[in-house]
């Protein structure tokens, strides 16, 4: 063992001594092989950018920032409903002037008075037909003729639903009609959840509510425990939306759009099952969907306050703490004081105001008045004709009271209303008679 220990260390230093010069370290050799297989392309890729020019680099960079980036296209914007329906109700259209196409108004009849609104109208209407029409109507034949008809019936329909809408007494319509039929529905509602009889024999409220207002499309009152009445229901609802829809094409369509049965069939399904069976009954008057819009409102509503009260400086503001202490204090109240008599006296101007100016007013039209007819003259065949009604007369003051429940929770204040009602329409003056200061 000593011969073997002796004999190593004359192997090692048996090489002949390196040659004078700057002495390089030698890696080892499993961790030379890998970094340079890891670096290989690496290196290739640096020594190759290294190997271009500034001006070859730069022109790679100016390529770069040349090509064009995704399209950002509102979907809701004016020009992308536009493109929806060019490709929907125009194709024809598109592909004989790809350069400059006309404007949507010189391609397709207008619908209303206005360009914003047929736009979106036809927008609905693209939409429609090509969920509904366009799906298996291309499957038959490639001809674009019947959607064309289609879309000409229905611009012939809203041209004249306006020209209609633009004679109705809006006035009494608001403020008169609506509101009456409100309060008899509410009247019929309270009466049909506060029966006289108790469990169990108690009816149903469904069933009295329709006993007391009988409405032909729904009826019977569809139950549960029995699949036979909600059929009959959803038939009698659907024969009669299908009955108001052609009694109302057969006033507005011409004669000769009358006579094809085919197309005024198809239109008639389109406007009650889509537009009022599926889009109205379906989803508008659902109490969700109400609910989602309210809260859509007041959700944009409350953004555009926020960033209108938002301060301008960035900073939180300091004058509420010092607002709430001048408050509670004597010079905050008589501040307030103040304020309130000014209010008052700005709003007796406005009105000392606007009863002196009212002289000056012309009368009211006759196209805003609520149009009555005598029931028992109406009977004997005699005609009372239209009617003028004071403002203060209008049922939507009555649907308010009875809304909420003025009369019951303060019969006090319902009745001295109802006598300053009665004194301004009849009393001296009558200043809230037709055509009076304040019905002006």
């Amino acid at each position: 063992m000593t011969t073997a220990a002796a004999q190593a260390p004359s192997r090692v230093q048996t090489p002949n001594p390196p040659p004078p010069g700057p002495v390089t370290p030698r890696p080892k050799p499993s961790r030379t092989s890998s970094l340079q297989s890891e670096s290989g392309p690496t290196s290739k890729t640096a020594s190759a950018d290294a190997s271009q020019t500034p001006a070859q680099s730069g022109g790679a960079a100016a390529r770069r920032s040349a090509r064009p980036a995704f399209p950002t296209t509102d979907p809701l914007s004016d020009k992308a409903t536009a493109l929806l329906i060019r490709r929907i109700l125009c194709p024809q259209h598109i592909e004989k002037a790809k350069s400059a196409p006309a404007p949507i108004e010189e391609l397709l009849p207008p619908l209303t008075s206005r360009n914003d609104v047929d736009l979106q109208l036809y927008a609905l209407i693209a939409i429609i037909l090509r969920e509904y029409i366009q799906n298996w109507y291309n499957k038959i034949t490639p001809d674009e003729t019947f959607v064309a008809e289609i879309v000409q019936i229905i611009a012939h329909i809203t041209r004249a639903l306006e020209q209609r809408l633009r004679k109705v007494d809006l006035e009494s319509l608001l403020f008169d009609e609506i509101p009456d039929l409100l309060d008899k529905h509410i009247t019929a509602y309270r009466i049909a959840h506060d029966p006289i009889t108790q469990a169990p024999i108690r009816t149903n409220a469904r069933e009295i509510y329709h006993s007391l207002c009988p409405l032909p499309a729904l009826t019977p009152v569809p139950r549960p425990e029995d699949p036979e009445s909600v059929a009959q229901q959803a038939e009698n609802e659907v024969a009669y939306r299908q009955l108001l829809v052609h009694a109302v094409l057969a006033i507005l369509l011409p004669t000769e759009d009358l006579e094809n049965g085919c197309l005024t069939a198809l239109v008639g399904q389109i406007f009650s099952e889509l537009i009022i069976g599926n889009s109205v009954a379906n989803k508008l008057s659902e109490p969700w969907m109400i609910l989602e819009m309210i809260i859509i409102a007041t959700r944009t509503l409350g953004k555009r306050k926020a960033i209108e009260d938002e301060n301008p400086s960035g900073r939180p503001g300091k004058g509420s703490s010092a607002g709430r202490r001048g408050l509670s204090s004597v010079q905050g109240l008589f501040w307030m004081v103040v304020h309130w008599c000014f209010l008052a006296t700005s709003f007796i101007r406005l009105a000392f105001t606007v009863l002196m100016t009212t002289r000056s007013l012309p009368p009211r039209s006759s196209h805003s008045t609520a149009q009555r007819k005598n029931v028992v003259q109406h009977e004997v065949g005699l005609d009372s004709g239209p009617l003028k009604m004071p403002v203060l007369a209008f049922r939507c003051w009555s649907a308010i009271s009875n809304l909420i429940e003025m009369d019951v929770r303060m019969p006090w204040l319902c009745g001295a209303l109802s006598m300053v009602q009665w004194v301004t329409m009849t009393g001296p003056g009558r200043i809230a008679a037709v055509d009076g200061k304040l019905d002006r």
